[in-house]
């Protein structure tokens, strides 16, 4: 925390992490779809629409099993596959109410606003601190912009 000249207090995104890893409200989880013919994958962020949480996404890492790009969309549609709730960083305290979520479909989904490109097997780690807040009822997807190729992702985030 710095203090400014005169009342003003700020707080950094390193130091918000820290007090939401050591109140309990820190979460982590990863999910990795598998390559499927002719479908694209997908590993979601989702916010349930009775968590009565907002999820705010601290950070995103993702790798392809091939030379792609990883595309980036929100949705209101839960992927078919619950990989978990969160996972608590602060050891011991109580799971998340977010899920990470898979899936693979043969059309792309969501409303889509980005990609990156990624080498084989390259971690992919998205320069933004806050990358997305999420209202119940709502989710960050991530895909391979190609069909038949893996993708995996990790999510960290907080709940309030």
């Amino acid at each position: 925390m710095r203090q400014n000249l005169g009342t003003a207090l700020t707080v950094t995104a390193t130091e918000k992490w820290l007090a939401a890893v050591q109140a309990g409200n820190a979460f982590g989880l990863y999910a990795s779809q598998n390559a499927v013919a002719a479908q694209f994958s997908y590993v979601q962020l989702y916010n349930p629409a009775a968590s009565g949480k907002t999820l705010l996404l601290r950070a995103v890492v993702g790798s392809t099993g091939a030379a792609a790009a990883i595309g980036f969309s929100m949705d209101n549609t839960q992927r078919t596959t619950d990989a978990g709730a969160g996972i608590n960083l602060l050891s011991g305290a109580a799971a998340g109410v977010g899920h990470v979520r898979q899936e693979t479909n043969a059309a792309l989904q969501g409303a889509q606003f980005g990609s990156v490109l990624t080498a084989v097997g390259a971690a992919v780690i998205m320069p933004i601190e806050w990358f997305a807040q999420l209202a119940p009822g709502q989710g960050l997807t991530t895909y391979c912009t190609i069909v038949n190729i893996q993708l995996v992702t990790w999510f960290l985030w907080t709940e309030a």
